[in-house]
């Protein structure tokens, strides 16, 4: 008998998920691993400093300080690899939870079962956010390693913070890629649908200093929630991380109900 659908999610992805968490670590400690050649050379900031105006927009204001741990690590990882790796994990969990069941033909092995349909989105969604979840811890101990290994002047809390803030936006994105695919039972529409999203949204948070007309848009922007309130340098902005964690619940919550009543291909 199933006993637990969110165990047997997490169990059916472990194999995938070492594959990512070592990917992920070597990426951290690859890119840790430079920062030491770029401590002493203050030269760099300058540098920096005479990028293109679009291009430091995309960086974020706490890239600037190149040669510091946080604006490094900001920099080389926190502005584009960290979101990119968990938006693409968080999403393709969302997408394919019930929508590749249901595709597949394997919806009805699953119903079969004494569980209810909300009972089975809930537990999907608990078992793909705990991989998330998961993962965030990998980058965090990565992170702290790496940094304590290489003599990075920087503490584990700000590096939870930053690692927190990416998570919660890998959540949002994944739940609403859930939400897709429960709504219409198409694995590539939800993953196609939460993909759009998550670079419009980057777009808006990185053209909107440049582009007067996105400028009243850009605090609306998840990924302004993630990296607007500079999080490695200041912590984790509690306003910000409840409405990246209210995004996730809210498309959950749809996801339950529009699965509920939609007729399902079993």
């Amino acid at each position: 008998m199933l006993r637990s659908v969110s165990a047997k999610t997490v169990r059916d992805h472990a194999r995938a998920f070492l594959w990512w968490m070592l990917g992920l670590v070597a990426t951290v400690w690859l890119t840790v691993a430079i920062y030491p050649t770029v401590r002493d050379r203050p030269e760099l900031n300058r540098l920096v400093q005479d990028y293109p105006e679009a291009i430091r927009a995309f960086l974020g204001e706490g890239s600037i300080d190149f040669v510091s741990a946080a604006g490094y690590l900001s920099a080389e990882l926190f502005s584009l690899v960290v979101p990119l790796v968990f938006l693409v994990y968080a999403i393709g969990l969302g997408a394919g939870a019930l929508a590749r069941e249901e595709e597949d033909g394997t919806l009805d092995l699953l119903l079969a079962h004494p569980v209810s349909r909300r009972r089975l989105v809930v537990e999907k969604a608990a078992g793909s956010g705990a991989l998330v979840v998961a993962l965030g811890v990998v980058l965090w101990a990565a992170l702290w390693a790496s940094a304590a290994a290489v003599g990075m002047d920087i503490g584990p809390g700000r590096l939870a913070a930053a690692t927190a803030a990416g998570v919660l936006l890998a959540l949002a994105f994944g739940a609403l890629a859930l939400l897709v695919g429960c709504a219409t039972g198409k694995r590539a529409l939800a993953t196609g649908a939460s993909a759009a999203a998550a670079v419009a949204a980057y777009l808006v948070y990185g053209l909107a200093p440049l582009v007067d007309a996105l400028e009243p848009a850009q605090k609306l922007s998840p990924y302004y929630l993630y990296a607007g309130g500079d999080p490695i340098r200041s912590g984790l902005d509690p306003a910000h991380a409840l409405i990246l964690l209210g995004l996730a619940l809210g498309a959950g919550v749809l996801a339950v109900v529009l699965f509920d009543r939609r007729d399902l291909r079993v």
